[in-house]
């Protein structure tokens, strides 16, 4: 019997949990959580994400994120791998570092979004790190309970907002709102249907979404637009991007319309290579040029 569909549709939030192979250590050092943290926010980026909470401990993450577009299986899919491969190079170590497939459950962010953020930001206190968690630096709960504190990754508004007055305002009663939950109260989720957190409503509302075909993309628009922008931005045209001219000045060009291209319109290497008329071991080349510099510039 095949492994069940991913439940995937626009703006679908998700707590995603993540534990190492054979109880692993995830995180083997802060370095590692560092680098997975610059990678989380490059894929942010590129599949348009919200990340309203994270936790990193030693062997798992928890992860609480809303996707824009229904692509949270490709979104975890390359975080998975690109953490892999650079663990594995850090620590001269081979083979498999998550245990098996990640789990993922649909959230009711209008009802259970803040808890969820509650949830995800006392786990260190549950597993015995610290007792009091806004104190733990590998989480986002900072983001919260800090009034000054800007983190780019986690898109904590949508949260503090409830919450109501200024900002400094909103920092202490979210403060307040973790300590009415103590960690000895449990991890104990109000998950419904195996599937989903939220009361049996949303469950039916999520049953409907997953019986409902997913459209297929249709990335050639936003690719032209995409090209349009850059030949517009770098002054070279379109038709040189997508010919075979191989001047040094429109190859550059070329390179930046290809990984913009990739990154926001999910076209596959063979897509790709058909639209700028390139071999697809060359596209691939450039996509991985291009990304190493991109993630390594984070670190």
């Amino acid at each position: 019997m095949g492994r069940p569909k991913r439940i995937q549709f626009a703006g679908a939030c998700y707590l995603v949990a993540l534990q190492g192979n054979n109880r692993q250590d995830l995180f083997v050092s802060n370095q590692d959580r560092r680098l997975f943290l610059a990678q989380l926010k490059a894929y942010k980026e590129r599949f348009a994400l919200k990340v309203y909470a994270y936790s990193l401990l030693g062997r798992s993450a928890s992860l609480l994120l809303e996707t824009v577009r229904p692509n949270l299986s490709a979104a975890m899919q390359g975080l998975n791998t690109q953490y892999t491969k650079s663990f594995n190079a850090a620590h001269g170590t081979v083979g498999h570092v998550f245990q098996g497939r990640y789990k993922a459950w649909v959230v009711d962010k209008d009802t259970h979004l803040a808890e969820m953020t509650r949830w995800v930001h006392l786990e260190c206190a549950r597993e015995g790190l610290l007792d009091k968690p806004w104190r733990y630096q590998w989480s986002s709960c900072a983001a919260y309970v800090e009034a000054q504190h800007k983190d780019p990754l986690v898109d904590s508004g949508a949260v503090l907002r409830d919450f109501g007055g200024v900002r400094l305002k909103q920092s202490v009663r979210y403060l307040q709102y973790l300590r009415e939950r103590p960690a000895s109260a449990g991890d104990g989720l109000p998950i419904v249907g195996g599937v989903a957190i939220g009361g049996s409503e949303f469950l039916d509302r999520v049953g409907a979404w997953r019986a409902t075909p997913a459209p297929r993309p249709v990335p050639i628009e936003a690719a032209r637009r995409i090209i349009a922008e850059v030949a517009a931005r770098r002054g070279v045209s379109e038709e040189k991007i997508l010919g075979r001219v191989q001047w040094r000045e429109v190859s550059s060009v070329r390179r930046e319309a290809v990984h913009r291209v990739w990154r926001e319109t999910r076209m596959g290497v063979t897509e790709l290579a058909r639209l700028f008329q390139r071999t697809p071991s060359a596209i691939s080349q450039t996509i991985r040029a291009l990304e190493d510099s991109r993630l390594s510039s984070m670190n």
